[in-house]
């Protein structure tokens, strides 16, 4: 009798240990024509926006796996990156066509384009913390800073110290963060005008932070993903098990810093212990590269996007 109420408390800790992460199917969003290069959540995690090879962004309920809005008839190439404001009212959006866009959510309007600042396609956008200003990172070896209270149709700061295309970029309180195929992480302090480098040693394609802000998780070209502390420039872990060698593959943690979870070029999706290193969990998820991967600000939930064509919505319970 003790032994098969031990066996059965074990099973309980194994399976609660499990449902601590999204691994099943809930959703599948079709909507893009061709490769989705990107997924977001909005700020509370209600909705999400795609984007694609197809020139589009896409609005959606994924908790319905609906399709709401449709905002397309402006860019020219690819989209790459979207960035959401925090009152979720607008967005953000790049691409191959050397232009980011603001869009109003609602009205499915594009308000302002940011042009002729950059020469080659445009990796990466993203908000400062009040959405006063919008940085945009490209191939052109640069990063723009534009400011969004003004009328000005010139970037209010550019920042040149790069060796390669950047390639992702976060914005804390006064610091930006960047990553680039040349092999660093940078830490931009715009009010000091100090800049801090970790030198990774490998191209980096993706870059994610810990929700704590301390830890900086780069993807690297290398079959590898390496866990940075953001302070002392240490490297913290490095994860390895998946194809990374030519894409820009998706990669995230956890809401609770926990898990660091990685794509892959054979679209399959794996979880790694942050702590450990080790790979806990493996998912075949989609057909071909995984291009994105977007915890959940608050629900045990994330979503991928593919070169396949497909997003999906991922919970404990499916």
């Amino acid at each position: 009798g003790h032994y098969a109420a031990e066996e059965s408390k074990m099973q309980r800790k194994k399976s609660s240990r499990v449902v601590r992460i999204p691994y099943k199917p809930a959703k599948i969003l079709k909507g893009h024509k061709g490769a989705v290069t990107v997924a977001k959540f909005n700020s509370d995690g209600k909705y999400c926006l795609t984007g694609g090879k197809d020139k589009s962004v896409i609005l959606w309920n994924p908790y319905e796996g609906t399709e709401i809005k449709t905002y397309a008839g402006y860019h020219g190439y690819e989209v790459l990156d979207i960035c959401v404001r925090k009152d979720n009212k607008q967005f953000a959006s790049c691409g191959g066509d050397r232009v980011a866009f603001l869009w109003d959510v609602a009205t499915g309007a594009s308000i302002r384009r940011f042009k002729n600042a950059h020469d080659r396609r445009i990796n990466a956008v993203e908000y400062n913390r009040d959405a006063t200003v919008l940085f945009s990172a490209s191939d052109d070896q640069s990063v723009c800073a534009w400011d969004l209270r003004s009328r000005n149709f010139k970037p209010i700061q550019k920042i040149s110290e790069f060796k390669d295309s950047v390639s992702a970029l976060h914005v804390l309180d006064e610091i930006v963060v960047t990553a680039s195929v040349d092999g660093c992480i940078r830490y931009f302090d715009i009010r000091m005008g100090e800049i801090t480098i970790d030198h990774v040693g490998e191209a980096i394609t993706t870059m994610s932070l810990s929700n704590d802000e301390q830890c900086v998780l780069v993807s690297c070209l290398d079959n590898k993903m390496r866990l940075f502390d953001r302070s002392t420039g240490e490297m913290l872990n490095s994860y390895e098990g998946h194809k990374h060698k030519q894409y820009r593959i998706g990669s995230c943690l956890s809401n609770d810093d926990a898990y660091v979870i990685g794509g892959s070029e054979d679209g399959k999706i794996h979880f790694w212990n942050l702590v450990e290193g080790n790979i806990l969990h493996t998912i075949d998820a989609h057909y071909r590269a995984i291009s994105c991967i977007s915890y959940h600000p608050t629900d045990i939930a994330m979503l991928t996007s593919s070169a396949d064509g497909t997003v999906k919505f991922w919970t404990t319970t499916g």
